[in-house]
């Protein structure tokens, strides 16, 4: 009964066993059907071809720790998840080569036959993983080899970059190194220059012009070999606020191995033995009204100021227009070469001003108002900067009020156009007056006197404009010298209280006289 049990059981189909893994079902081979069972009476009683059932030959397989143990019951073919074999890559210990899917090959699952299997059946076994040795350069991955031929070409140019960089912070390091020791040694030359540290002793003589600037001092020590850097000297008086408008002049001894600060005390007055002076010059005024004003106020002498106002050599562009005009005609008879650019106005001074510094004002002065527009405008009315300044002295001395100013001009300007009316004179009695004695001038001149001042500035027998300016001007009178009022007036007097009557002939013009000595 057992046996014939079990021959039933051996006849059983077994079923179909199905093995899952990561990527689905893995089909199993079935095993073969068993043979069908032999009537009892012919049947043996055992069996003696019952095969053995022997353990499953185990082979030795290097796997990592966690690598699940493999099915090898009825398998003839199995995919490998390289997900999974990825996992175990990163988890296999370090010095073993890094495991790739491209570096894996499909596993050979092939049924090996068993010589201890009863009758030489088949039976499956579990599939090899191939693996390739790390040590062995032919059975390394294609992909490797071709980064181990291209390996010198890229250690190469990582070589060539270090010794680039290298290069440039060299050269960086050397520029730096000679940009530093170049100042250094400028800014150890300039101190020395400065505080004279180490430098000679000898003692050199040098002359101060008068009215020297800062500027002109500086040039002066440089070329006596006292510094070495004018612009220097400069910038460090000025940054100490130890630089002064006057200088002393003259001769004075001094030694490179002074430091800046005594040079610049040795040149510049002390402040505390001068004082602020407020001078105000009126419109109108001569040079000899200007330097009685300076005297009054013990500013220089009346000698100094005459020879810097005719012989010193200012750097002015009108100046040197008009030194060159005076040297094209030397026997002029002009009084004084700077005759109405003395510019009129309030000035600040200082006690002890040279005569110099104190005329240099009142040339600053008329530099900035007699500015580039009417030096321009000069050019286009056909005439110089002296022909406009002595014009407006006549305008200032014959025009009492402002509403003068543009009437006066006119009258001027019709006659030096109009040459045939008055013959190109203009009879100006303030021009024969300016070479008068003070004491002997007066509103009203005789044919006499007018004939004892025989003088280029005698209007009244020289045509034209007079040989130079006869006052200083304020900048109304030269403005209206260029812009004049559009008359046909050639004739003008003043009566008692200073208006003046114009007439366009000379009939109208006796007749203003009559009413000017009648009072009407």
């Amino acid at each position: 009964m057992n046996n014939q049990n079990n021959n039933q059981k051996r006849g059983q189909t077994p079923p179909v066993r199905r093995v899952t893994g990561n990527n689905g079902p893995v089909p199993v081979r079935r095993a073969a059907p068993a043979p069908k069972p032999a009537p009892e009476s012919v049947r043996p009683a055992e069996p003696r071809n019952t095969p053995v059932q022997m353990p499953p030959v185990r082979r030795p397989v290097r796997r990592p720790v966690d690598t699940p143990k493999q099915d090898t019951t009825d398998q003839k073919t199995r995919k490998i998840d390289t997900q999974e074999l990825t996992r175990l890559e990163k988890t296999r210990p370090s010095g073993n080569p890094k495991r790739t899917p491209d570096n894996i090959k499909t596993p050979d699952t092939g049924v090996k036959k068993d010589a201890r299997s009863p009758g030489g059946k088949n039976t499956p076994t579990a599939p090899t993983v191939k693996r390739h040795s790390p040590r062995t350069p032919a059975n390394r991955p294609e992909a490797l080899k071709k980064d181990k031929s291209e390996q010198p070409e890229v250690e190469k140019s990582v070589g060539r970059g270090i010794v680039n960089n290298s290069v440039k912070a060299v050269l960086y390091i050397v520029f730096v190194l000679i940009v530093s020791g170049c100042l250094s040694l400028f800014i150890i030359f300039v101190g020395n220059d400065v505080f004279a540290f180490v430098k000679d002793s000898n003692e050199i003589t040098v002359n101060i012009p008068e009215g020297a600037s800062l500027q002109d001092i500086a040039e002066i020590l440089e070329d006596n070999g006292v510094i070495k850097y004018p612009t220097i000297f400069k910038m460090y008086i000025n940054i100490r606020k130890k630089g002064a408008d006057e200088y002393l002049h003259g001769d004075f001894t001094v030694s490179p191995s002074m430091p800046y600060d005594t040079l610049i005390s040795t040149f510049k007055k002390s402040a505390a033995a001068r004082t602020e002076i407020t001078i105000t010059f009126t419109e109108g005024m001569t040079v000899d009204e200007i330097i009685d004003k300076f005297l009054e106020n013990n500013i220089g002498t009346r000698e100094r100021f005459v020879d810097v106002i005719q012989n010193y050599d200012f750097d002015y562009w009108f100046v040197d227009e008009l030194d060159k005009q005076i040297a094209a005609h030397p026997n002029s008879g002009r009084k004084y070469r700077l005759e109405g650019y003395l510019f009129p106005d309030t000035y600040n001074f200082y006690s002890n001003s040279t005569e110099e510094a104190a005329i240099s004002r009142l040339l600053d002065n008329f530099n900035s108002k007699f500015d580039e527009n009417y030096r321009l405008t000069a050019e286009q009315a056909g005439m110089t900067t002296d022909e406009v300044v002595t014009l407006a002295s006549m305008i200032q001395k014959e025009a009492k009020f402002n509403n003068d100013y543009p009437l006066v001009s006119s009258v001027f300007h019709n006659r030096l156009d109009n040459t045939d009316v008055t013959g190109g004179k203009l009879e100006s009695n303030a021009t024969v007056q300016y070479t008068m004695p003070k004491e002997d001038v007066q509103l009203e001149l005789s044919l006499a006197e007018i004939e004892k001042y025989d003088n280029a500035y005698n209007t009244y027998k020289y045509a034209g404009l007079p040989v130079g300016a006869i006052c200083n001007p304020s900048l109304n009178a030269l403005y209206f010298a260029l812009y004049p009022q559009d008359t046909d007036y050639y004739y003008f007097l003043s009566d008692s209280s200073g208006f003046n009557l114009y007439a366009r002939t000379w009939q109208e013009h006796q007749a203003n006289r009559q009413k000017a000595e009648s009072g009407s």
